[in-house]
Order: structure tokens, then sequence, then C-alpha cells
């Protein structure tokens, strides 16, 4: 059976994706199903699947005519090995999003223009982090390279500049044991108009628009998880907080403990903008509740006033909170590192502060015994 891996992606199908989202909303999550049959992939609950995307055409086209190449120039790739058309290079094996220190540096030096030499070197200078990452933040390559055009740089070096393709790595939200040879995914489709152009998330792009359903060309692999799997005993409660797409791996959780039998007790903190419009994967949740498998609280920040979102309902359920904890509760925190997860943290300390009367080094040495316990277990990007 064929080993497939990081440097030999299995050709995935996509069975089907659709909107998450109700008509109306300001978000664009989808829902994309992938075909694994006769890989001989395997994943468990909690892993995740990496894909390389491929980009745009015309972001694709943009770079070529930024570069003044001809797009059937050949170019070694050094990173694969291989050899490929200027054309098949960016669109599959490069970065053309991002802009890094290297083809900036390269470019000051080889820039002609002094108003420009200057400007590139001020954003590489020390302790100008903050102008560097905003400068990148607004543009692709074809932006950088359109602003430079006294410098060219020949096919062949372009792999020394440009980073190669990484993998996009999303959390499964299916359960093998349920879904067989499918893997479902929960993907937010990234658009923002930066710099006048409106840009594309890479591989949401990919996946939600690009990708031509039901044919094998979708390279994936499985990324195994590191921790944040199902607890085995199947007694232990859980309590899963994941707003956003955050909510992905959830859904497998609860597919493989009502295919187990599990009869621990599962409470899910979800939140969204607006509940008419963004409570993903409804249904489901909605038909555990129903039969008593699954307790739901649901944080829509933007359905009031002032912002509700996944911390304030369970700083408001802090008694019970800790009621499970002290009962041996598993919790899992998946999403936003930047924020979420921080004030989820925040959240959680202070619920066991409060509610077990300690101060704030106790409840640090509590939720540290949590993490040694592995019943603290995060999956944060």
């Amino acid at each position: 059976m064929t080993d497939y891996n990081k440097n030999h992606p299995f050709p995935a199908s996509i069975k089907e994706r659709y909107s998450l989202c109700k008509p109306g909303s300001q978000k664009n999550t989808h829902h994309v199903s992938l075909d694994l049959s006769h890989s001989g992939l395997t994943y468990n609950v909690g892993d995740s699947i990496a894909i390389y995307p491929t980009h745009d055409p015309l972001l694709v086209k943009r770079t070529i005519h930024a570069l003044r190449l001809p797009e059937n120039e050949r170019i070694f790739d050094k990173h694969s090995s291989q050899e490929f058309s200027l054309q098949e290079y960016l669109a599959k094996k490069s970065n053309i999003t991002d802009i890094n220190r290297k083809i900036i540096a390269e470019t000051a030096v080889r820039q002609t223009n002094p108003q420009k030499k200057e400007h590139l070197e001020f954003l590489i200078a020390e302790g100008n982090k903050d102008v560097l990452k905003e400068y990148q933040k607004n543009r692709e390559l074809w932006d950088f390279l359109n602003e430079n055009q006294e410098v060219r740089f020949e096919a062949h070096e372009l792999p020394n500049f440009i980073q190669p393709m990484i993998p996009r790595f999303y959390s499964i939200a299916s359960s093998m044991s349920v879904e067989g040879e499918k893997v479902d995914l929960t993907v937010s489709y990234v658009k923002y108009i930066s710099n006048g152009h409106l840009r594309l998330g890479v591989c949401s792009h990919y996946l939600c628009d690009m990708a031509p359903l039901h044919q094998p060309v979708v390279p994936v692999y499985v990324q195994p998880s590191h921790g944040f799997t199902l607890v085995e005993e199947p007694a232990t409660d859980i309590i899963m907080i994941g707003p956003g797409t955050g909510i992905a791996p959830y859904r497998g959780f609860m597919q493989e403990r009502i295919s187990r039998g599990a009869k621990g007790k599962n409470w899910l903190f979800f939140g969204e903008w607006n509940r008419p419009y963004d409570y993903f994967y409804e249904d489901f949740w909605t038909e555990l509740q129903e039969k008593g498998q699954l307790k739901v609280d649901l944080a829509f920040s933007r359905d009031q006033q002032h912002k509700i979102y996944v911390q304030h309902r369970m700083l408001e359920k802090a008694a019970e909170f800790f009621h499970w904890l002290e009962k041996g509760a598993c919790v899992y925190v998946c999403g936003d590192a930047h924020r979420m997860a921080k004030d989820v943290d925040a959240a959680l300390h202070q619920i066991i502060q409060e509610q077990g009367n300690m101060d704030e080094q106790a409840a640090k040495n509590y939720v540290k015994k949590l993490r040694a316990d592995k019943r603290y277990r995060r999956d944060v990007y």
C-alpha cells in the first residue's frame, strides 16, 4: 500500500461543499467533504488534514506579468528537485501571496532608484518590525514587483527568493468510524480588500471555489494531533469550547462519542456573529440536545448591543463549570490563539479562583495540574 505523506500527498476529490451560513450572513464559512477512498489513509478525531492548494490563475498571471518572464520558462525547484514551467511553479510550488524579508533585502541591493532603495532598507532595518508587517500585509508578490520595476529577477533565481508553497491544516470535523473514507472540514473562506485589490485566502479559495468536484486533484495527507485527542474513558465528561471554525473537531468528537456509546456528559460552548445566520451545524447540535446527549451554551457576539463571547458564557455558568471540573471533566479549546484562547484561559483561571475559593497562585497550580493530567487540551492557531 502506498504511504501517503507530506512529500507524497494523496490526490483526494471533493465529494460535496456548501455554505454553513444562511443568506444574509456577513461570514463566509463552508462545509467541505473530501473522499479518501482507496488511499489507505486513516485518521482519528482531533487530527488535521493537510492540503497543498493551487493559486488562483489571475494571481499567477499578475505575478508572471510583474516578473516580465515567459510563462513557459523552465525552473528547477530545489525543494522538490523537479523542473516546472514558470506558470506551474508559481501556481503550485511557491508562495506568491507573501513577500519575505529575503526578497525585500535582495531588491534593496539591486534597486537603482535612491528613494525606493532607501525605503526598502528602512523596512528591513532593526526595530521596524511593525512597519514591515504592515507593508507585507497589504501586498502580494506582484504588487511588490510592480512597485520595484527597476529590478528584475531571472527565472532560475526565483526559488532562492520566493518561499515554497506550504500545506494548510484544517481540523477534521468528522469521525472515521461514522463517515468511513470521507473527511469533513469547516473552512472559513477568506476574502478582503487591500491596496484597492480583492485578496483571497489561498487554500480557502481553492477548496470553496476553484477545485472541481469529484476529481482526484486535491493533494492531502493526515496530520496526527499532538495531544488534542478524545478521552479514552467513555464515562469522562467533556467540555468543548470552540467559536467559529473552532467548532470543527467537536462535530467529530460527538459522532465518535455516540458511536462508542460513551456515557460521559458533553457540554459545548459555541460562538459566532449572528444566530440566525451563523449557527454552524445547528441541526446536528439541536438533535443531540433534544436527545439529551449534549448541553449547549451559545454566544452570538453581534445579536445585541454589547459583545458576548464564549468566555462570558463560561463565567455565567461558573458554578456548574467548576462542578464539572471537580468531577473530572476534560476541557477542550479550539480556534484563534491570539485573542479567544487567551480570554478563555483567563476565564478558566477566574472560575477556578472564585468557585474554588483559591488565591491566584492556587488557581494557576490547579490549571497546571489539569494540563499535566491531560484534562485541559488546546488546538489553537
